[in-house]
């Protein structure tokens, strides 16, 4: 039997904040549905409640979201890999003089 393995190209990488982890089980069993995804490489820290997730392009960060609650805990986008930024033009706050 021959194994083929799928190179992803173009990888993505964002950190989810994880709720309602009680201990390392409980990191364990997220981590292991996250990388059930394909394409899919988590690490979960119980001390920080974060998960650094590389996924390929092509998958919204929205699913590894989903993913993680169909488990039972709380995922967001963590703050530093927000993609929404505000420039100081949206709010007319000129600072360029």
């Amino acid at each position: 039997m021959m194994m083929t393995s799928v190179t992803y190209d173009h990888q993505n990488t964002v950190e989810l904040s994880i709720g309602g982890m009680t201990g390392a089980c409980c990191a364990d069993q997220v981590q292991r549905k996250l990388n059930k995804l394909e394409g899919v490489t988590a690490t979960v820290d119980l001390a920080t409640e974060k998960a650094k997730v590389t996924f390929p392009e092509g998958l919204d960060p929205h699913q590894l979201i989903a993913q993680v609650e169909e488990t039972g805990y709380t995922a967001a986008l963590a703050a530093s890999t927000s993609t929404a930024t505000a420039t100081s033009s949206e709010y007319g706050d000129d600072r360029s003089h």
